[in-house]
């Protein structure tokens, strides 16, 4: 059996054969394979050395880049499970994941961990035989040094995670809380194999980076790149998710691979478009997932990289990858979803089927499809997306009953089921189609969002009567979140406070981008929340701007950065962010240009705490230090 583990054993193999070769290109510079394998095999030592093993639960709080990269495959190799602490994300968050998973241990920066032997991070505890809320171990790492700052304890304790599990990856819940998908070793690697034999990953190949650390798809683009030897070039967070400072970054990195949602290459492809970059012969494969795509996003990729393969591919974080579509030259509307890769078995459960029962009758499977030249559309399958596979996921940590509600149980052979929620129609040769969703999941940038998540925090407001999320799309076709307020009788809802209380729990691509106050939400005949008669933020008004006068130097040349992100001229000192349709990416590039302008560092999150540009002008004086 294949363990994600086998990774370390790669890249020494890499660093043997080609010590001097790319392994990790980020702002710090390059990382060759022997450097990695140095790093990795020192943090690797320390982990073992703080008396961290499998079943083990190690919290990674690590910037971007290659120290990050090295402590991943540091617990890889160690076979310890990790769970990736986005830096952007907000305390709560953090708190809450950590709370979940009760790690053994922490991994950070020597900055990160002072006080952390006594004092560790709010919300991390230690299982086993040391009282709750004690210090973790800790391990502090930077460059080419790792310390043991305190250890776990020696004798028995109870694992937090199955021995074999590779990586927590948290996802939005319905509950009102992140779920923790428990990962099992192996699988990352079996898919980011298959995604460099498909896409012709190898030596002297450079795939960028794109996804958040703590995404599955973060470690498909890792492992699939060192795997084969390749190079990973990892953008700093404040760039990655914004075309037109990543194009500049990219400049003579000689990116070949891409693999990211359909957002992110559009607006790429924008700010190559607006600099008049010529095409770039170069790429070899665009890998796009994880948000529906259409054939005008496949023929602008083209005409920007006319020698690159184009793929659209899907799968749950519970799966990683499921089905892939090499997309033809002359595709038109939406694009399939694809055919299943090898090692896994695409189902549709029939959708005249009401059961939510585990029933193989249930389904129709791929062998069933009819062959093109004696179909029709008309008996095409359609239904539920079921995964039979034996690269699953265990399930949700500490949630058996969510787990055993979408994933069934090993049969003879081997393999088990995962349930997705997604629909999707078989065409005639095969080929899934991808439908939509049976709930109110969606997919904003990649991510899978439950709208239910963002409701609990809006209901929880004083003043808030009922709350309903919806999305909505902006100009360049990126979606957003919507919040619809209900409010108490006679209760006024402080919009603004409501909105710093939401961005300091929620994730930024959760937070929502407009708040639309109705008197009544409307209802169904059901007396459940009528989506489809929500109002469009798009066609209500947006406030009117020019509030406040600026005052000092640094408001002024603030202002000048929203005035190009928000697209206004009308702007005024007290005008609040989110007032004129503000939303998280917007928030990135004023985060990137506030480093360019004042040559400070501040997290997007001060932009939704700070939403005027008199607040945030005298955020960035008073405090230039905050990160």
């Amino acid at each position: 059996m294949m363990f994600d583990a086998e990774i370390g054993r790669r890249v020494a193999e890499h660093a043997a054969q080609a010590p001097g070769s790319p392994a990790v290109v980020s702002a710090e510079g390059v990382l060759t394979y022997h450097g990695l394998s140095t790093r990795m095999e020192r943090y690797r030592e320390a982990l073992v050395a703080a008396g961290l093993r499998p079943g083990d639960v190690v919290a990674m709080a690590l910037p971007d880049g290659a120290t990050g990269i090295a402590a991943m495959l540091a617990a890889f190799t160690a076979g310890v499970a990790f769970v990736w602490l986005d830096e952007d994300q907000p305390a709560a968050r953090h708190r809450a994941i950590l709370e979940d998973c009760h790690p053994t241990g922490l991994v950070t920066t020597p900055n990160g961990a002072e006080g952390a032997a006594g004092s560790p991070p709010a919300g991390v505890t230690v299982q086993g035989n040391r009282a709750a809320g004690s210090p973790p171990a800790v391990v502090t790492v930077q460059g080419d040094e790792a310390a043991v700052v305190s250890a776990a304890p020696s004798g028995p304790r109870a694992e937090t995670v199955p021995q074999d599990t590779s990586c927590l990856v948290y996802t939005s819940g319905s509950t009102g809380r992140p779920k923790g998908i428990v990962q099992r070793s192996g699988n990352l690697l079996h898919f980011a194999r298959w995604l460099a034999s498909e896409t012709g990953l190898r030596r002297g190949s450079h795939m960028l980076q794109l996804a958040r650390l703590s995404y599955d798809a973060a470690y498909l683009e890792i492992l699939s790149a060192l795997d084969a030897g390749a190079a990973i070039v990892i953008p700093p967070p404040t760039v990655k998710p914004d075309g037109a400072e990543l194009l500049p970054w990219l400049d003579g990195r000689e990116v070949t691979h891409v693999f990211c949602v359909p957002t992110l290459i559009r607006r790429l492809l924008l700010a190559r478009e607006s600099a008049g970059e010529p095409p770039d012969l170069g790429m070899r494969a665009v890998s796009l997932y994880g948000e529906p795509l259409h054939s005008s996003t496949v023929n602008q990729v083209r005409a920007h990289f006319p020698r690159t393969a184009v793929y659209n591919m899907y799968g749950p974080a519970e799966t990683t990858v499921a089905t892939f579509h090499l997309v033809e030259p002359d595709c038109a509307g939406d694009v399939p979803i694809g055919r299943d890769i090898p090692g896994v078995e695409t189902l549709l459960r029939r959708a005249d089927n009401a059961s939510d029962a585990w029933n193989a009758s249930d389904v129709s499977d791929a062998s069933d499809a009819s062959d093109a030249s004696d179909a029709s559309d008309a008996s095409d399958d359609e239904g539920e997306v079921w995964i039979r596979t034996r690269f699953l996921a265990r399930g949700y940590l500490g949630r058996p009953a969510e787990t055993a509600a979408v994933f069934s149980a090993m049969d003879e052979s081997g393999l088990r089921t995962y349930r997705t929620g997604d629909l999707a129609r078989r065409r005639p040769d095969g080929a899934l189609v991808f439908l939509g969703r049976r709930d109110h999941q969606v997919k904003i940038r990649g991510a899978r969002v439950e709208l239910a998540e963002i409701e609990a925090v809006l209901r929880a407001e004083p003043g808030v009567a009922q709350a309903a999320v919806g999305v909505f799309s902006d100009e360049q076709g990126t979606v957003h979140p919507a919040a619809y307020l209900e409010p108490v009788s006679a209760a006024k809802v402080d919009v603004r406070g409501l909105h710093r209380h939401v961005a300091s729990v929620l994730p930024a691509y959760m937070v929502p981008a407009a708040y639309v106050m109705l008197d009544k939400l409307p209802l169904t005949a059901t007396g459940k929340i009528d989506r489809n008669r929500l109002p469009d933020p798009n066609t209500l008004t947006s406030g009117t701007g020019s509030r406040g006068a600026f005052e000092t130097e640094t408001e002024r040349r603030l202002a000048a950065i929203w005035r190009e992100v928000l697209e206004r001229e009308e702007l005024g000192a007290d005008d609040d962010f989110f007032e004129l349709k503000g939303h998280s990416l917007m928030a990135v590039r004023i985060a990137a240009a506030v480093i360019g302008e004042f040559g400070v560092e501040i997290p997007v999150r001060a932009v939704f705490e700070h939403p005027t540009v008199r607040e945030l002008a005298a955020y960035i004086d008073d405090d230039p230090s905050r990160l």
